[in-house]
């Protein structure tokens, strides 16, 4: 006699804990659903908010690192940076999750262009909760090319 998921998603949102496993069956006898439905030993699904904050001077860290030793060499050629974009955000996501915080999704997003005398600006939205969800952004420049690569990390809830 166990409560359902739904039944622990309002719980978690009105800042209540669930029930003990013990205590299930008293707290609610005319709802119960099957036991695979009550996540005891996952206690941070009813975690206010993140345990651990997205790390953005590490992940800033890794953005300088990666695109750096990526492009410092290279001059701009159409094909080669596109795949260069390419592997940069691949590097940087696997690195990104390598650091280990927990319900974050994390999205990057590389762009490389050919540095002449235009201008470009580059513009994102997405729904945002500032409590929780952040980015890191780096911008490279070199004699022929410019890079700009974002790391969005969305808390998932």
């Amino acid at each position: 006699n166990l409560w359902g998921h739904g039944d622990l998603q309002r719980r978690c949102r009105a800042g209540k804990a669930p029930p003990s496993p013990a205590r299930v069956g008293l707290d609610c006898p005319s709802k119960n659903p099957p036991a695979r439905r009550l996540f005891p030993h996952k206690p941070e699904l009813c975690l206010p908010g993140p345990a651990r904050r997205f790390p953005v001077a590490a992940v800033d860290e890794i953005l300088r690192d990666v695109v750096g030793s990526a492009l410092r060499e290279q001059r701009y050629e159409a094909g080669p940076c596109r795949e260069a974009a390419r592997d940069i955000a691949e590097v940087v996501k696997a690195r990104v999750k390598e650091l280990g915080v927990p319900r974050y999704k994390i999205v990057v997003v590389t762009h490389i262009g050919q540095l002449g005398e235009q201008s470009l600006q580059i513009g994102s939205r997405c729904l945002w909760d500032p409590g929780t969800d952040t980015f890191s952004s780096f911008v490279f420049k070199n004699t022929s090319l410019f890079a700009v690569a974002n790391v969005y990390g969305v808390y998932f809830e």
